[in-house]
């Protein structure tokens, strides 16, 4: 079985893919900023292990990666969940607000995998995963700046799984749709102008009449990740849910197809 080290996992996509792993037989690192306010559920599964990672942080990330290898010798999968979303146009969103944004969901998902692929590719082996969004091709009004986070991260994710590949390494990006998690609750704020209020009521308006799309159910996600972990030949991306996934499903196997040309390209085969 696997040693798989998950981000995020105080609630939402993190916990749910946490406890995923650990039902398959992995042993698994969960890693949260607090890990007191690890579920109990979280906490009292056999196979998971809790600690603390803020990945925002240089010596956090650092320090989590070591202890992981100095307990099990080896990280097999990475599963770079943990983020954060603002609501606002691109004009408002504070810099400092954006930057944080992109610290947490960009900077800090590549530094872990900076951090796990000398290793990976030592042994010859390991996935990389990363959580990211529709909004990797999607660019929604008033989320630009997590959609720009997003778009940035699936480029990394596809860069390094063609440069890692002839070691053994695949990375991969899962790409949900609209799911129910607390990400919009623990988002830093919403910074929206009167002059982007007729916008707002539109998308707000648009969500509510198409709110039977946002699925409580978080297995496919869980699903999608443990396949793009394990799976002998993973697809570059895994476009997860309905509704905003159904119309860009056939962009991601377009992208899909461009990506294995870029294999192609550096000589690098599936």
């Amino acid at each position: 079985m696997s040693v798989v080290l998950v981000t995020g996992c105080s609630s939402g996509f993190g916990e749910a893919i946490a406890r995923g792993f650990a039902r398959r037989g992995d042993t698994v690192c969960a890693t949260m900023r607090r890990p007191q306010l690890a579920s109990k559920e979280l906490a009292q599964q056999p196979g998971i292990e809790i600690s603390a990672l803020d990945v925002t942080d240089r010596d956090s990330r650092i320090r989590a990666i070591e202890a992981v290898l100095s307990r099990h010798s080896r990280i097999d999968v990475l599963v770079n969940n943990a983020g954060v979303a603002v609501f606002g146009s691109i004009e408002d969103v504070p810099e400092n607000v954006a930057r944080l944004v992109f610290e947490t969901n960009y900077f800090a998902a590549v530094e872990l995998m900076r951090l796990v692929l000398p290793g990976m590719r030592k042994q010859g082996a390991g996935r990389i995963v990363n959580i990211s969004a529709v909004g990797a091709i999607l660019a929604t009004p008033l989320l630009g700046v997590y959609a720009a986070t997003k778009h940035a991260l699936d480029a990394a994710t596809a860069a390094v799984d063609i440069e890692a590949r002839p070691f053994g390494v695949r990375a991969i990006s899962i790409l949900p749709g609209q799911f129910r998690t607390a990400i919009g609750e623990k988002s830093p704020g919403r910074f929206i102008a009167d002059e982007y209020r007729g916008i707002a009521a539109s998308m707000d308006r648009w969500r509510a009449a198409n709110a039977a799309d946002v699925l409580e159910d978080l297995g496919p996600v869980v699903e999608a990740t443990i396949q793009a972990a394990h799976a002998p030949r993973p697809r570059a991306r895994y476009v997860v849910g309905i509704g905003l996934a159904d119309r860009v499903r056939q962009a991601a196997r377009e992208l899909d197809e461009l990506h294995e040309f870029e294999s192609a390209r550096a000589g690098v085969v599936a």
